[in-house]
């Protein structure tokens, strides 16, 4: 019986929980109207008190079946599994079960008598929590989690415990923080033990072709590969780097690429923030609720990467009932754009205070947009600088050398060069050229800006 009790109190607090995020969306929706004279959509008012009736009701009824449940509590005394209802000396308990949105079933035991108006409070919340979702929610597919992945599964059954010993000391805080940011499907403990397990897979490579460099000499021209003629232990000497150096830097890359990426992005959405701040600044100038400013950002596909704050921030205050500026302090701080971060924090501010919103965004904007013609401007002349440089080394470099074999070869000196032939010289010469051009190409193409 203690079992039934249990769930029964999981299941309110649950409600309790609900009825305080559906409550304070609708106390932010009065005090909108009531400071700006605006009104906002009777319909979704009117979903919102529904919501809240609704599992008002349902509190009501499961707390009501709370002193039956505890009088049944005893030795003596208790529901059996294959038993429906129980007298309690005064209404009858029935258990009933359903299923919740992730396929969980929930059992309850409620009054008989109250088991159908429970039932149609539920259905109707469902209804209406549903109408609010499809409403308010906001698309996420870059965070949908899908099930582990079998790599995943198997670092975290090998190195799973090291890690959260690791976790436990105070290591990895800096890595988690850059996790948060890009928005990892992964916690610290698995993607550490992902990159343990990744070193140990490169650490049994490494034996492998450090035991193949001790006996073969390995070549890019033929013959490609040799028996070795010189001692085995200058062979151990010079090969042995291999086992301890490939493992660790591959720990090392796991480990700073979080942040990497982190700047990255962050890159990314500071190119982007001049424009989204602008349109903010328009849409702010209408006179609409803060919140409806990022909704509307979030109706187009314009601003990629500042759009992925915003789905978090709208989450939070939709479904996790936050305050807009309390939302807004906290997305800052999880942000991997520092401009961001002081746009959301200047915007909690106003907020809080009561200022103009489209004052500050227009003001802001203006700023920003400063900023980013500057960048432009400093990008341009980075581009300038290297397409100089790119045209002295991979296009005039390449000809000269070439004339260079070109004369050689016709004085008959090209075989003492290098101890290489002409044919091997030139896939040479043909190979850097390619290298040069790709190293360029990918240079260029990491400082452009994508907007």
């Amino acid at each position: 019986m203690s079992d039934e009790l249990k769930e029964n109190l999981r299941q309110m607090k649950e409600i309790v929980r609900e009825l305080n995020t559906f409550s304070q969306q609708y106390e932010n929706i009065g005090n909108f109207e009531y400071s700006s004279n605006i009104e906002v959509d009777r319909r979704e008012k009117k979903l919102l008190k529904g919501v809240i009736f609704f599992l008002t009701n349902q509190l009501k009824i499961l707390n009501k079946s709370l002193p039956g449940l505890i009088n049944r509590i005893g030795l003596y005394k208790g529901l059996t599994t294959n038993q429906e209802t129980k007298n309690t000396g005064g209404d009858q308990l029935t258990k009933i079960r359903y299923e919740q949105e992730e396929g969980k079933e929930v059992a309850l035991v409620i009054s008989v008598k109250d088991k159908n108006k429970f039932l149609e409070n539920l259905s109707q919340s469902r209804f209406s929590i549903k109408k609010l979702k499809d409403k308010y929610a906001v698309e996420k597919k870059q965070v949908t989690h899908k099930k582990s992945n079998s790599y995943a599964k198997t670092s975290n059954k090998f190195f799973r415990k090291f890690s959260n010993e690791l976790i436990a000391k105070g290591y990895f805080k800096k890595l988690n923080r850059s996790l948060r940011k890009i928005n990892s499907k992964y916690v610290v403990s698995t993607y550490m033990s992902m990159a343990f397990f990744t070193g140990f897979l490169v650490m049994l490579g490494s034996i492998f072709l450090f035991i193949i460099l001790l006996f073969f000499d390995i070549s890019a021209l033929y013959p490609f590969i040799s028996l070795i003629e010189e001692p085995l232990y200058l062979r151990m000497i010079k090969f042995f780097w291999i086992i301890p150096i490939l493992p660790t830097a591959c720990v090392i890359l796991f480990y700073i690429f979080p942040s990497s990426e982190a700047k990255n992005l962050g890159k990314r959405i500071d190119q982007e923030l001049p424009f989204v701040t602008i349109h903010m600044s328009a849409i702010a100038s209408s006179g609409v609720e803060p919140i409806s400013i990022f909704k509307i950002i979030l109706k187009g596909e314009d601003y990629k990467y500042t759009n992925i704050e915003f789905k978090k921030l709208m989450n939070l205050i939709n479904f996790h009932g936050e305050s807009t500026a309390n939302a807004l302090k906290k997305i800052s701080r999880s942000t991997p754009s520092l401009k961001l971060k002081s746009l959301l924090n200047g915007l909690a501010v106003t907020i809080t205070s009561g200022g103009e919103l489209g004052e500050y965004l227009n003001q802001h904007a203006e700023t920003m947009l400063f900023d980013y013609k500057l960048e432009r401007e400093k990008n341009n002349k980075i581009s300038e600088t290297f397409m100089d440089i790119y045209i002295s080394v991979a296009i005039a470099a390449p000809m000269i050398l070439l004339m260079i074999f070109v004369i050689i070869g016709s004085t008959g000196l090209m075989g003492n060069l290098f101890n290489l032939s002409t044919e091997a010289l030139s896939i040479l010469l043909i190979l850097s050229i390619v290298i040069l051009n790709i190293f360029f190409l990918v240079f260029l193409r990491m400082k452009q800006p994508t907007i």
